[in-house]
């Protein structure tokens, strides 16, 4: 298979002059790089650091003195030192000297600067902004003298190596993020005289000023006058075979592969589609090397003058170009510049008499690290047989950077925690697709019963004290890393201590999620342990109603909602503030209470409650969107609601305690005294005491994780903006971990490629989500802990439209009212009293919203899902899970929710 890349220009340089057997065709000292040139480079290890040693802003230059004449040198700049001086040479002039200077083979040669090209510009009266005249009249300009000369000594020097030298356009755009000047310059090989050259150089220039390229420029906004522009004159090496090189795959964007497309002679014929070269891929950790043969019809050779192009014999296009020691030694040359920039490249090369040859190198814009590879979902995870979308626990959109913490905290969290625990589940993996999260759960493949037992044998012991333990692991592992964060995010950062706080951070995170599932893990077993008595009891299986046995103990969540109520009750009694709430929209009740004494004071009464209770945000698994601590409307709006309501919070939450009570003592008295009865009344007890688990580890972990993270990052963004890396400090969440951390160490202008990630986001927030990729096994299928996780598998396509929606039944009850399909934060206040709540699935800081609600639908969730708690906490039907009622339901369709045989009846 050919993969049909198109690299733009091959500029190929060919192989050296011919040289008696035995002697090697290029001088090696003429590639040695001179020590003091290097030595400040010893740790340079990304491409992102030549800003550091390139001067910038200027764009005429002090002479430079040649390192091997002594020659004071304006308009040239030989090889061996070009790539200290990129805003004189240009991107291509810059990457072939830094190779040079890393003692990688690359033929000699030199750079005419942009000084040059001022010189001649200010000698014919032409100016840079001229426009698309510019090219033409370039082409004919006359090149002064003192330029001239200057070229032709080094012309003359590097005549004593070379026959003949390749001339190409070098511009600092080139390898800027986002752009591809992929055929927009010129080459010109084969160039043997001084006249020539100096046509050639002329031609270069003009290239740069064409009407594709300046559109080009327009179009990615970029400013001519801000370009470095240089020529490159560079020994020809006649290839005997040439091609290219992907350090990673571009086609799959696997970072573990090396691709090589090769063919015989000089490589413009593989780059305008002439030829169909051989094509290799080598694995990079298995050392497995795959590859296809391709026609290789014809191949471009130096004449005289210039090239030709003739038909391969047959005999070369049924063989391989290259050996496999030759693909290995590529390979390995592809890692070691690899190494050197940091990131993925493309590299053009030339062979001669089996020696390589680097002729050009260059970043791989699209490419994709191996941190990014590991987290994002690829063809190579969708062998495993069934990835799903798990919108009950981290639905909607992700950041990059949000994904880059969270996918590594969960994976490492759940199996170690997990395994810990001998839960018996398989390895679980999440990934990013689309920016959304897709899980992959394997069966468990051990002994189910053994498992089982020591399981029980490890969490038996801890079922007296779940909540007790978690509030220890909280005060231990998370509150002291929480009052750092606080800290960090008031204090002025350098670029180093950002950096190690961040990776202190990105550490923090997976020992966060490590507690996460260590609290979760003995929570859920000791719910199931009192469903199975229960069972065994009644002789039937009824987890609502043992659910329904534990709710009314106070919670995060119901604490928030008291003390928002509390507030509510609060302004009643003050005149001006009751007004402003009456009178303002969410937006502008901080302004409006600011205005009297009696606002002000009531203002700083819930700047209190939000220093216990604001670490949260709308979207709790996402670092983008802002936490209560930063928007008072948030909760300003929270209590317009209680207002509205005339909720009682009290009265109603002491209901819900009595009927609970009352609903217990009822139970007991209808069962004999027996062993199995004392059992249940005891894990009961356990139970209870563990009922606010559920909600608190949300609220101390995955809220205010999100939230303190979120508050600290804006602060390393302010780092980042102030080094001009990005324009806002909420745009470093558009930036992969890797890419943040390299950001840190050596900043660069990144604004166009996190400009892309936006558009991408925005594209993929409002697109329809794939459910899932492949079909769980039976296994998996046959487990009701996956089955609840998952819900149906339906989608509205494959809805019978029978009129019946079927999920979950979490809370008893039916109710018949009018739908309200509410898909965000922003339209909380769409919903009015009694009408029923249609969601995807809901979060703390969707609560408020059951003071109004009627009852409670949702795509997604479970028995032990918010919104299932919190449903029964305020005693409203709801069924969930059923995957496709935001699809199918529409703002005022009357429906019937069954909340306890879980389904939903649409009315005509």
């Amino acid at each position: 298979m050919y993969l049909g890349f198109h690299y733009g220009r091959f500029e190929s340089i060919g192989a050296v002059r011919p040289v008696p057997s035995g002697q090697s065709g290029v001088d090696e000292g003429k590639h040695a790089t001179n020590e003091q040139s290097v030595t400040s480079l010893a740790h340079v290890v990304m491409s992102s650091e030549f800003d550091r040693y390139c001067p910038v802003g200027k764009r005429k230059f002090a002479p430079q003195k040649d390192r091997e004449k002594g020659e004071m040198m304006m308009f040239t700049i030989p090889f061996q030192i070009a790539w200290q001086h990129e805003k004189a040479v240009g991107s291509k002039a810059k990457n072939l000297s830094f190779l040079m200077s890393r003692q990688l083979p690359v033929p000699d040669g030199f750079v005419i600067t942009m000084e040059a090209l001022l010189r001649t510009l200010d000698a014919g009266r032409l100016h840079l902004d001229d426009g698309l005249g510019l090219a033409e009249k370039l082409k004919k300009a006359e090149i002064p003298d003192e330029v001239k000369k200057e070229i032709k000594a080094r012309f003359d020097r590097l005549g004593e190596s070379f026959a003949a030298v390749a001339v190409r356009s070098s511009s600092a755009a080139e390898d800027m993020e986002g752009a591809s000047f992929a055929g927009q310059y010129e080459s010109y090989l084969n160039v043997t005289s001084f006249a020539d050259l100096l046509a050639k150089i002329r031609l270069c220039w003009a290239s740069m000023f064409t009407e594709q390229v300046l559109v080009y420029l327009d179009k990615m906004e970029i400013a001519v006058t801000d370009l470095s522009m240089g020529v490159v004159v560079q020994g020809l090496v006649y290839s005997d075979v040439s091609g290219v090189i992907f350090s990673a795959n571009p086609i799959t964007k696997n970072p573990h592969e090396v691709v090589i497309n090769a063919s015989y002679g000089l490589g413009e014929a593989i780059v305008s589609g002439m030829t169909t070269p051989d094509l290799y891929i080598v694995d990079k950790k298995s050392g497995e090397l795959r590859k296809e043969r391709g026609l290789k019809e014809v191949k471009i050779i130096a004449g005289t003058t210039g090239t030709q192009t003739v038909e391969t014999a047959a005999e070369e296009q049924r063989r391989f170009c290259l050996t496999d020691s030759q693909v290995r030694e590529l390979e390995s040359v592809a890692r070691k510049v690899e190494k050197i920039y940091g990131h993925s490249v493309d590299l053009e090369f030339g062979m001669q008499q089996g020696r390589i040859y680097l002729l050009q190198a260059r970043p791989i814009t699209t490419a994709v690290s191996e941190f990014q590879w590991s987290i994002l979902l690829n063809e190579e995870d969708k062998k495993d047989p069934f990835w799903f979308h798990d919108e009950t626990h981290l639905p909607g959109p992700k950041s990059p950077l949000f994904a880059s913490f969270m996918i590594p905290a969960f994976v490492h969290g759940f199996n170690t925690a997990f395994g810990r625990l001998q839960i018996p589940v398989g390895e679980t993996r999440i990934k990013l697709y689309l920016n959304h999260i897709y899980q992959s759960m394997q069966p468990y493949r051990g002994d189910m019963e053994e498992c089982l037992v020591k399981h029980q044998e490890i969490v038996r012991p801890l079922f007296p004290v779940i909540k007790k333990r978690m509030m220890e692991a909280v005060e231990r592992e998370l509150m002291p890393v929480y009052d750092r964060l606080d800290q960090d995010r008031l204090t002025e950062l350098s670029l180093a201590e950002a950096r190690a706080k961040v990776e202190e951070l990105f550490r923090f995170y997976q020992k966060a999620w490590e507690v996460h599932f260590d609290v979760v893990g003995p929570y859920g077993a000791v719910f199931k342990l009192l469903e199975r008595l229960h069972e065994q009891l009644t002789g039937k299986k009824d987890r609502l109603f043992v659910q329904e046995l534990l709710v009314g103990v106070m919670n995060k969540s119901l604490e928030t909602d008291r003390e928002l109520w509390k507030l509510a009750e609060r302004a009643k009694q003050q005149p001006e503030v009751l007004a402003a709430f009456r009178e303002e929209s969410a937006d502008r009740l901080a302004d409006r209470l600011g205005e009297s004494d009696s606002g002000q004071t009531f203002l700083s009464e819930v700047r209190r409650m939000l220093d216990t209770y604001g670490y949260r945000k709308k979207n709790t698994h996402e670092f983008l969107g802002e936490t209560w601590i930063e928007d008072v409307s948030i909760p300003l709006s929270h209590i317009q609601t209680f207002l509205y309501t005339e909720y009682d919070f009290d009265r109603e939450h002491a209901r819900v305690v009595l009927e609970r009570d009352q609903k217990y003592r009822s139970f007991l008295d209808g069962l004999p005294d027996c062993e199995l009865k004392r059992q249940f009344m005891q894990v009961y007890e356990w139970a209870l005491d563990a009922a606010c688990v559920g909600d608190d580890h949300h609220f101390y972990i995955d809220a205010m994780i999100s939230a303190k993270s979120r508050l600290f990052l804006l602060n390393v963004g302010n780092t980042l903006v102030k080094h001009g890396v990005m324009k806002e400090n909420e745009d470093l969440f558009f930036l992969y971990y890797d890419e943040l951390l390299q950001a840190l160490e050596h900043p660069r202008d990144l604004r166009r490629l996190i400009a892309e990630r936006k558009e991408e986001f925005t594209g993929n927030q409002n697109r329809d989500i794939t459910p899932c990729f492949g079909k769980p096994s039976p296994e998996l299928m046959e487990n009701p802990q996956f089955a609840e996780i998952l819900g149906s598998l339906r989608t509205a396509e494959e809805d019978d439209k029978s009129g019946r929606l079927t999920g979950f039944a979490v809370s008893q009850g039916t109710y018949t009212g009018k739908v309200k399909v509410i898909r965000s934060e922003e339209e909380f206040g769409k919903l009015e009293k009694g009408e029923i709540l249609v969601c995807k699935t809901t979060t703390p800081t969707w609560t408020i919203l059951f003071s109004k609600a009627a009852a409670v639908v949702t795509d997604a969730g479970g028995m032990l899902s918010h919104s299932g708690i919190i449903a029964r906490e305020y005693r409203l039907p709801a069924v969930v899970g059923t995957r496709i009622a935001t699809v199918r339901l529409k703002d005022g369709d009357k429906v019937t929710v069954d909340g306890t045989n879980g389904t939903v009846t649409i009315h005509d």
